[in-house]
């Protein structure tokens, strides 16, 4: 085969399940030099585009992948980078792979603050996932940061999967403005950065443990939607602000300012059927919102930044605007050091169970063909 056209062994490749691709690197160097370049990873599966994962925190709990739902077990998504999910299934805690069928149980005991952490719902902002590729490697590693409030001043707990301690790094503001709540931390080259009411970002790097305090400023409108996220067609940090009427996209200028970049009008909703509606997902790309109305399924909206247009990218059965979190997660082959096949896990074990069934949603046509087809969410 390595005597082949590229574009012809592509065509082969991309046929293949996950798993038998992984299988093809062992048969000689050429194809296992091929598979393992990152290029390759990035190509096959921007063919293929981002499935979008949320859950509820209220009783019963669900994790759903587009229509799919996987299963009524207590379980919560606390991270999602570079194709890894950092789970919580039952208070057992997981770094899963579901594209590779792959996952590693994570020991928590040396953590003085993550158990408080995930079973409070309005801290659940303070847990970070950060996920990088070995140089010259297929394997990924990863690290957790929780961040610690004092007041004005910020520590951080880290783990990189083996052991928990507290980082001798803090941080002191000059002025007091809380987390925001429900809004997850986002990892941009290299660094994890959580977002504070006023606008103010917290940044630290799990490599290196160093801290800064980002001092803008941004002041959210009464009745507005609120999203943190990264434009990674450029690289920076953003913040997307809504009405009903029309959402703002605004990104960190070099002189730590929020910068006006994108106006857009919302879609129409009408105003005496509308239940509630909320930002999901932004990339840069695409921008995703949910639609509730009286009486009716939920439908998920998705603005093409480039074609400047909406389209639907699917529903969802979920009545209720809850305490819900949404995650994109972008396929990817590569795995973990020292990750283990699930079939370790006991087979007697609950968790067991639901971590099988979480890796066999994204099999689903539903998951990443079909409606995502044309309205994908590219890597």
């Amino acid at each position: 085969m390595d005597h082949l056209p590229l574009d012809l062994i592509d065509n082969i490749l991309f046929r293949l399940d996950p798993i038998s691709v992984i299988v093809m690197q062992c048969t000689n160097k050429f194809l296992r030099t091929y598979i393992s370049d990152p290029k390759f990873d990035s190509y096959r599966f921007s063919l293929v585009g981002s499935s979008l994962f949320y859950i509820s925190r209220h009783a019963p709990f669900y994790v759903i992948c587009q229509k799919n739902i996987i299963s009524s077990y207590p379980c919560y998504i606390l991270g999602s980078c570079s194709g890894l999910l950092l789970l919580d299934i039952g208070g057992c805690f997981f770094v899963a792979n579901p594209f590779t069928n792959r996952s590693r149980p994570l020991d928590h005991s040396g953590s003085n603050i993550l158990y408080d952490i995930v079973t409070c719902v309005n801290k659940a902002m303070c847990v970070g996932f950060a996920v990088d590729r070995i140089q010259n490697q297929t394997k990924k590693r990863f690290k957790i940061v929780c961040i610690v409030e004092m007041q004005m001043m910020y520590g951080f707990e880290i783990s990189n999967g083996h052991s928990w301690r507290l980082s001798e790094t803090t941080i002191t503001s000059s002025s007091k403005s809380d987390l925001a709540k429900r809004t997850k931390p986002v990892y941009l080259e290299g660094t994890l950065h959580w977002l504070r009411n006023d606008g103010s970002i917290i940044a630290f790097n799990p490599e290196t443990e160093q801290a800064c305090f980002i001092p803008s400023v941004f002041h959210q409108e009464p009745e507005t939607e609120l999203f943190f996220a990264s434009d990674d067609k450029i690289n920076r940090l953003a913040l997307v602000s809504g009405t009903k009427e029309e959402i703002s996209v605004y990104t960190l200028a070099e002189n730590a300012k929020w910068a006006l970049a994108r106006q857009i009008k919302n879609v129409f909703m009408e105003q005496c059927e509308l239940e509630f509606w909320s930002l999901v997902m932004y990339d840069g790309k695409r921008l995703v919102v949910r639609e509730k109305k009286r009486n009716l399924e939920g439908v998920f909206h998705v603005y093409d930044m480039e074609a400047n247009n909406w389209g639907v990218l699917g529903s969802t059965f979920w009545s209720s605007k809850g305490v819900t979190d949404f995650y994109k997660l972008t396929p990817s082959l590569s795995f973990v050091e020292e990750d283990e096949v699930k079939d370790n896990i006991p087979c007697y074990d609950p968790q067991a169970s639901y971590l099988t069934a979480v890796m066999r949603s994204t099999d689903s046509p539903l998951a990443f063909g079909g409606q995502l087809q044309n309205l994908k969410l590219e890597p």
